[in-house]
């Protein structure tokens, strides 16, 4: 990699950072050299791989950078960067897309990974929106189909899919109600026409058929042969058979599971320029996780749009 950046532009930001550092104190002692051979070593990047105005970043550079800082020869010693040099420069990298946005250089924000040490092939265990339709492609009834589109459609935990009950699906709306997610914290998720559609037709055939067989009244949505409630490992398991009818030996090899569903619709919703508000609601979390961290420009959002139509 070359030792100097080349754009005009880019160089300008770098000054702007260094005075938005020196501002917030962040240049105090080792911090702000870090921070600035941090970002001069992304901003080299994106030049070399043709990227020179920095509008034109997107997750796609993002995790390509991120699978170049974690594979990068060491300069200093063997071996690659270590666990807490990769953290420090994911950190510098949200402090200067915290600069971009309050300078408005930029409408919103760009994808910046997470690093977890031996967690990392976790950013693989996500499915891409046309490895979504091949799965839906593939499912062979109401229920999967159905699983798919609340999983994924909904970005549901596991523990949220086997705890949801018929009452919770607001067809009328649009909407579903996770009564009791996390930390027992209530929400409220939309749902784009295919899911709808997807739901109704397993609760008006499929799931009717299997209550049928119930000796109790049963109000859980998704339910197995006996008519009782699924529970999550059953969930999973039906899942992994979805994917394995894909007979798509790359998608067997991610190893998905229901969480990574919930990843990937985050991932998505992303990429379709949904805001970091929308999105903590979304997921229902009490804070947004650093692998969403997105920046907005509008924080109204309508309803998710199908992204598997």
């Amino acid at each position: 990699m070359k030792k100097e950046i080349q754009t005009p532009s880019y160089q300008t930001l770098l000054k702007d950072f260094d005075s938005f550092i020196t501002v917030r104190n962040y240049k105090l002692g080792r911090g702000g050299k870090m921070h600035q051979n941090a970002v001069t070593e992304f901003l080299m990047w994106m030049e070399e791989n043709g990227v020179t105005k920095i509008k034109e970043v997107t997750s796609t550079e993002m995790i390509l950078y991120y699978e170049y800082l974690i594979t990068r020869p060491n300069k200093r010693r063997e071996g690659t960067l270590a666990e807490q040099t990769i953290k420090s420069r994911l950190y510098s990298l949200s402090l200067f897309m915290q600069n971009l946005l309050e300078n408005r250089t930029i409408d919103s924000g760009f994808y910046i990974p997470s690093y977890g040490g031996s967690e990392t092939s976790k950013i693989r265990n996500t499915l891409t929106v046309e490895e979504i339709k091949l799965v839906y492609a593939y499912c062979e009834n109401d229920l999967e189909s159905a699983l798919l589109s609340v999983a994924y459609g909904c970005g549901l935990r596991r523990s949220e899919l086997e705890s949801l009950n018929v009452r919770d699906i607001q067809l009328s709306t649009g909407e579903l109600i996770v009564r009791e997610g996390k930390g027992s914290k209530r929400r409220v998720v939309p749902m784009s026409d295919t899911v709808i559609e997807s739901v109704r037709k397993y609760i008006h055939n499929e799931r009717h058929e299997r209550i049928l067989n119930s000796e109790h009244f049963e109000d859980a949505f998704f339910v197995n042969m006996r008519g009782s409630r699924m529970r999550g490992e059953h969930l999973n398991d039906t899942l992994k058979k979805m994917i394995e009818q894909t007979n798509s030996y790359e998608l067997v090899q991610k190893e998905i599971t229901l969480h990574c569903l919930r990843h990937s619709i985050a991932n998505h919703l992303a990429e379709n320029h949904a805001g970091i508000e929308f999105i903590r609601r979304f997921l229902g979390h009490t804070e947004i996780n650093t692998a969403y961290i997105y920046a907005i420009k509008n924080k109204k959002r309508n309803k998710v749009t199908s992204l598997f139509k």
